[in-house]
């Protein structure tokens, strides 16, 4: 049996192939829905239906990890996940494909999964370290995924290749999660207290109103992701507006968001270490990330617009940390899955609208996105700095 720690890292590993896995697949996806005769907006459709699923799934998915528990849920989405994989592969039409996305959509809760279970067996600094490394690892997957793939692969067999040697790794993370992974390990962390009706829709909705700074958490989730999620999507469209750039160059400049993200990812632990009141941390990279669209917004060259995205991939990594390690702190191991479930359904809400709403506010104007972006940055710094010192007033 292993211990807390090892544990721990398991789970750090667990994440990071998860990551690499589905790094093989998803930028060539659109790419293989169109060979198969879909038009664009019927690929990007197809994307906003797999975060309209999980929108609806994760906090599902968080119910059944709070009742049945999490070592169980996590092999049952495991063995579908990895069978969708494979049926992506060897998919011939363009039914198969939208099928297997919305049993993805259904089941691929591997990540929010492990970080609960990260969260029951650790606390305080710890808990920000493992958040930490694995938003690190997370990124390092994102980079190294694609990379593989278009150097062992041609470009007629990259996607089937790639999908079955994403299904593989799943395979090895569920053995690994099968025989390594022990459920009772995540009891013992903190102390669960005595509640009839732990689990219940009206006890996780009681909880949110007896806890204040949760609602602000969340609406902060939703503006920060929606924010975010428009910049990145519209970001391509800009640069070549602006600077000129060709599909080369917008590679280069993922690779180089890739890395900023990496690195970002890997001081974000030890700022948190810094400063170890969360509330704080918060309004500070609130008002940060309101910095960083602003400077993008305003720069007039190359090298500007890339020590931007530096601040921005800076800021994004470190206010992931921040919510999620308020989310898994302020909740126990009773409801634990569910507070996350509800965090991760936000963000699934954000990425069905956010490339929708990027597109239509281009059409009006190419400045428009990234002004929407600023504003909504605005109103949750707002909402983080006047709720959360008022509660503390209070």
């Amino acid at each position: 049996m292993l211990s807390q720690n090892q544990l721990t890292h398991l789970l750090v590993l667990l994440s990071f192939l998860d990551f690499l896995a589905v790094s093989m697949v998803v930028p060539q996806l659109g790419l293989r829905i169109r060979e198969l005769g879909a038009s664009q907006f019927t690929s990007g459709l197809i994307s906003s239906a797999y975060g309209a699923i999980q929108l609806f799934s994760s906090t599902f998915h968080g119910v059944c990890c709070d009742k049945f528990g999490r070592r169980p849920v996590l092999l049952f989405c495991l063995f579908f996940i990895l069978i969708s994989y494979a049926n992506l592969a060897l998919a011939s039409c363009f039914l198969s494909m939208v099928l297997n996305r919305c049993l993805l959509g259904l089941v691929k809760h591997t990540q929010s999964t492990f970080k609960v279970m990260g969260g029951d067996i650790t606390s305080g600094a710890a808990r920000s370290t493992f958040v930490s490394r694995t938003n690190t690892l997370s990124g390092l997957a994102f980079m190294i995924g694609p990379f593989l793939t278009a150097s062992l692969f041609d470009n007629e067999t990259s996607f089937l290749y790639g999908a079955m040697a994403c299904s593989c790794i799943f395979v090895v993370i569920s053995i690994l999660s099968y025989l390594l992974v022990d459920e009772t390990l995540t009891e013992s962390s903190e102390p669960v207290k005595e509640n009839p009706t732990a689990g219940s829709s009206s006890s996780f909705f009681q909880r949110i109103k007896k806890y204040k700074d949760l609602q602000v958490v969340f609406l902060y989730r939703f503006c920060a992701a929606f924010s975010v999620i428009i910049l990145r999507y519209f970001i391509p469209l800009y640069t070549q507006h602006y600077f000129g750039f060709n599909a080369k160059d917008a590679n280069y400049i993922s690779s180089f968001t890739g890395f900023a993200g990496v690195v970002s990812s890997w001081m974000a632990g030890y700022v948190a270490a810094l400063i170890t009141e969360k509330d704080r941390l918060l309004r500070v990279f609130s008002l940060l990330l309101v910095v960083a669209i602003a400077s993008t917004l305003l720069s007039t060259s190359i090298s500007a617009f890339l020590v931007t995205q530096f601040l921005l991939s800076f800021v994004t990594q470190n206010l992931r940390l921040i919510v999620d390690s308020v989310l898994l702190s302020a909740a126990s191991n009773t409801d634990r899955g569910e507070i996350f479930g509800v965090g991760a359904s936000i963000i699934g809400a954000c990425r069905v609208c956010g490339p929708m709403v990027a597109g239509i506010l281009a059409e009006l104007h190419m400045m428009l996105p990234l002004v929407f972006s600023l504003m909504l940055a605005v109103l949750g710094t707002l909402s983080i700095s006047l709720n959360i010192g008022k509660e503390k007033k209070g």
